[in-house]
């Protein structure tokens, strides 16, 4: 009987949380110091409507499959609640605290209060089966493996933009981004795709405790920086 007391209080704890943990949702973006777009936001709001409304399998589907995905740390502590409370989804709290401990990683005080409520209450052998479940979310979504794709795909965009239409004509080139919803010329665009670099690589740095990492676009050692990100993932830090 107390073990079923002690859940029905951790899940009105976590339940009450929500509230508060709704304010962090409206300022989450993808990365520190990075922005959210109109596009990002309008489905971040469309997936909570659904929650407040009851649809809980369309929300969930959706916050495990379109804003977790992409780093949303409030995204991913819902999946977590979702499964922990069996909203929207089979019940399973071990799933969830991996979910959980998957949004903790960027340290918001909320999320790792939730994180530590429920490892806390986990055996041994539940504390290996969360980190199993933990190392293959990390794998995906830590902000390490997502940004190093990111950095990817704007090096590449560097990479082409010689032999691309953008400089076959003598005239000045806009380009119209997507980003800001405004016109920008070819020149300003590629700088802001190198500042955008630079400031991943930063983040990278940081997160991988790697402050020697050269964050130049032309100068970034791959190799090295794959490695690193791989170990990092591999490793669990959190408990």
């Amino acid at each position: 009987m107390s073990k079923f007391i002690n859940r029905l209080i951790f899940i009105a704890v976590v339940a009450l949380c929500l509230t508060a943990l709704d304010a962090v949702a409206q300022g989450v973006s993808p990365f520190s110091g990075s922005s959210v777009d109109a596009k990002t936001i309008k489905i971040q709001k469309k997936i909570d409507d659904l929650f407040e409304q009851g649809e809980y399998e369309r929300a969930f589907f959706n916050y495990r499959n379109e804003l977790a995905p992409i780093g949303d740390k409030y995204a991913q502590y819902m999946v977590g609640y979702m499964y922990v409370t069996g909203t929207g989804v089979e019940e399973d709290p071990l799933r969830g605290s991996a979910w959980y401990r998957l949004a903790a990683e960027r340290r918001y005080q909320g999320f790792l209060d939730e994180r530590d409520q429920i490892l806390a209450a986990f055996s041994d052998v539940d504390l290996i089966r969360s980190d199993n479940l933990y190392l293959q979310l990390r794998r995906q979504y830590n902000d390490a493996v997502l940004l190093l794709d990111l950095v990817k795909a704007d090096l590449a965009v560097l990479a082409n933009r010689t032999g691309s239409r953008l400089s076959a004509s003598g005239s000045p080139v806009t380009i119209f981004d997507l980003r800001s919803g405004s016109s920008v010329s070819a020149d300003q665009y590629f700088a802001q795709v190198n500042n955008r670099i630079e400031s991943r690589l930063k983040f990278m740095a940081k997160e991988l405790d790697m402050p020697y990492l050269n964050t130049n676009a032309d100068q970034v050692d791959f190799d090295e920086l794959e490695t690193a990100v791989e170990n990092f993932v591999n490793t669990i830090n959190d408990r």
